[in-house]
């Protein structure tokens, strides 16, 4: 397969979606994988595929359109905006192998997990947003916060409608 095709795959995949350095290098490492499988021809080297695969994501991360970091603060922000709390956050960046500074977490998080927890009861209609009556609902809704990674404490406080 050669660069220029490998770099059209990448390009149409960035058109579609937003992507880490190392999504987009699973996903072109399978690309080549699935074209060279479909024409019976031989798949590369494990050596050979990851060199033609970082020459590609070399060039796309000089050229601007792979940017970890943007994705990361991104990543943060969206799932901020989930009511997830900071350390679900940056463990899931840490997952994808996304290396983003501290500080740029904390700027794109809300970092007061009350507000977090809140947020998040609102989306799902917990506690004091369920509509109708609360109470015999009152242990599902902490059991659910305390799923979403909050501390107990801090869950019934949400669901008994004290923090907002």
């Amino acid at each position: 397969m050669s660069p220029e095709a490998l770099m059209r795959m990448a390009s149409h995949y960035l058109a579609r979606y937003s992507a880490s350095t190392a999504r987009l290098r699973d996903v072109l490492e399978r690309k080549v994988r699935r074209r060279c499988e479909l024409r019976d021809a031989p798949v590369p080297e494990p050596d050979e595929m990851r060199a033609l695969v970082e020459g590609v994501v070399a060039r796309l991360t000089r050229a601007g359109l792979v940017d970890d970091a943007a994705y990361g603060r991104g990543r943060a922000a969206a799932l901020a905006r989930k009511g997830w709390p900071a350390w679900r956050v940056k463990a899931d960046l840490a997952r994808q192998d996304i290396d983003i500074a501290q500080e740029e977490v904390a700027e794109a998080v809300d970092l007061d997990e009350a507000a977090q927890a809140a947020r998040l009861a609102q989306r799902k209609r917990l506690g004091p947003y369920r509509p109708g009556e609360r109470e015999p609902y009152r242990d599902k809704d902490i059991r659910a916060l305390v799923r979403a990674g909050f501390p107990v404490g801090l869950a019934k406080r949400v669901v008994d409608g004290d923090v907002e």
